[in-house]
């Protein structure tokens, strides 16, 4: 399976984001409520899949993003990072045209142990900040039901396993109601969703070759 180069990927996908910013006690925090991702040229209503990620690390909005409600935050360009840059690649061998990633929480902070302490306010503060909390559960279950595929790959932090397991997404290596059509490559001693991005390159083409089997034997 060769590996796609990211000059090659940019060329033939572009990513859109909904950002939006959240205050919690004074504090302004960058929120990315999902991430799309689209083959230049092609559209779609319909989405190819959906991928749940932990949070939203390095991806950022490609001009300044003046402040924006939750309830007006809208798709705009966004600067596209490494891990989506794989799942373009899972694009590819797909022929997929549309895939949007969700997180366990939109809170932008790419250093979990700060996304941590940053967690708590919100908690602390009642201030939802996950698609998968209850108060999200119209727009959520909307999503989902717009989508061919449902991937869980937000990996092995405690932060992961804890949202999980607290939004009811997946316990135990096991997947929960609603959600046991998800597709997921479990990490055979740690029973967590492998992540899509390792840092081998090898790795990555791995955890590509696992999944496709998966998704191409699934009758959608």
């Amino acid at each position: 399976m060769a590996y796609i180069p990211v000059k090659e990927l940019n060329n033939t996908f572009k990513v859109n984001a909904m950002f939006y910013h959240a205050e919690v006690n004074g504090e302004r925090f960058l929120m990315r409520r999902e991430a799309r991702i689209s083959r230049k040229g092609t559209a779609q209503n319909k989405i190819d899949a959906v991928v749940v990620m932990v949070n939203p690390g390095s991806c950022l909005p490609a001009t300044e993003l003046y402040y924006t409600l939750p309830e007006r935050m809208e798709m705009q360009p966004a600067k596209s990072d490494p891990t989506q840059h794989q799942l373009m690649r899972l694009m590819e061998r797909m022929e997929w045209n549309e895939l949007t990633i969700v997180n366990l929480s939109d809170i932008c902070e790419g250093n979990l142990n700060k996304f941590r302490a940053i967690e708590q306010k919100f908690k602390l503060a009642g201030i939802p900040h996950s698609i998968f909390q209850d108060g999200n559960a119209v727009k959520r279950d909307e999503l989902l039901a717009n989508a061919n595929h449902l991937i869980f790959a937000w990996g092995g932090s405690d932060n992961a396993k804890r949202m999980a397991k607290e939004y009811g997404l997946f316990v135990k290596g096991r997947l929960v109601a609603p959600y046991e059509h998800a597709i997921s490559l479990i990490h055979p001693e740690k029973s967590y969703p492998r992540h899509p991005r390792p840092a081998l390159k090898s790795s990555q083409l791995e955890w590509l070759e696992d999944l496709l089997p998966l998704l191409l034997n699934k009758v959608v």
